[in-house]
């Protein structure tokens, strides 16, 4: 296994970038080069660096940067050690680096979309197994297929077929109605509990209107971006096993970070990597950085 695999494996596994580097007996810039890498090969994203760190760590960081008014990694550092709380000054300028607005909202954004598209995929696949062709009045209720008709009739340049201006509250809406069809395909975790799944795709559709609408300002909490980072994760297991074929048609690819290196070619350096810890005094810049804990 390369230097780079178990860069990745150790990150997934819960170890920070300073731990990574101890553990690989690294320079703590030779693993950033290679966690960068696995991220432009879409392995895993940028956020999922600052959010290697502990969440009871990230709360501490934050807490010293609203205390200190200080984004500089060494004082952070000796801020919490000052505290009883360790934490190497290599991971907090990994988690200032990574924790900024634009990190995190594309991040959320990929998120976001691929839940969407995941879900219209998948209620399409359902429907084609139970019901052949007559898939789109056998699975979609009527005020669904009336609204989406409309919006074809009404698009200058119409997609493929209507089953495309769905949108996120339509497919719960689907879903609720048809669940006595879809839920025999679901994993038992999501069976098992519909209200919670509907109402996760509620609160996801609140987030998402905010996500794509960025001059409405909405800022979005550690807590939301781990929701939609959960909720990614589960409905990653649906599946329709050995449907009927679908009609020849573009569908829209959906961006997991799984799937990306299979429709590009690695690449060896993405990003520049980060200083060493000897460079960490040179501070993060403060007006981008995204603290996770509100002001007093």
């Amino acid at each position: 296994m390369s230097k780079k695999q178990q860069a990745a494996e150790l990150l997934f596994s819960g170890n920070t970038p300073a731990e990574i580097a101890r553990k690989l007996g690294m320079r703590h810039s030779d693993v950033m080069m290679r966690l960068h890498a696995s991220v432009g090969e879409g392995r895993m994203r940028r956020s999922d660096l600052a959010f290697s760190l502990p969440r009871e760590l990230r709360a501490e960081i934050d807490k010293a940067v609203q205390e200190t008014g200080s984004v500089s990694p060494t004082r952070i550092s000796r801020h919490l050690q000052s505290r009883g709380v360790t934490a190497h000054p290599f991971d907090v300028r990994v988690y200032f680096d990574h924790r900024r607005s634009q990190v995190v909202l594309g991040d959320m954004y990929e998120m976001v979309r691929g839940i969407e598209v995941r879900l219209h995929q998948f209620l399409r696949s359902v429907f084609i197994q139970q019901f052949g062709d007559n898939w789109w009045r056998g699975g979609v209720p009527d005020r669904i297929r009336a609204e989406c008709a409309a919006l074809r009739e009404k698009d200058p340049e119409p997609a493929p077929d209507s089953y495309c201006y769905t949108h996120l509250l339509g497919l719960r809406e689907t879903l609720d109605k048809s669940w006595g069809v879809v839920v025999q395909y679901l994993p038992k975790e999501l069976a098992s509990n519909k209200r919670e799944l509907l109402d996760r795709l509620l609160r996801l559709n609140r987030i998402r209107n905010g996500v794509m609408h960025p001059v409405r300002g909405d800022v979005f909490s550690e807590e939301e971006f781990e929701f939609v980072h959960d909720l990614e994760r589960d409905l990653q297991q649906l599946k329709v096993e050995a449907h009927a074929a679908q009609p020849e048609q573009q569908q829209p690819a959906v961006l997991q970070v799984s799937e990306l290196q299979d429709q590009f070619a690695p690449t060896t350096v993405v990003e520049e990597p980060v200083t060493e810890p000897a460079d960490a005094e040179t501070p993060a810049p403060a007006s981008d950085f995204v603290p996770t804990v509100e002001a007093a």
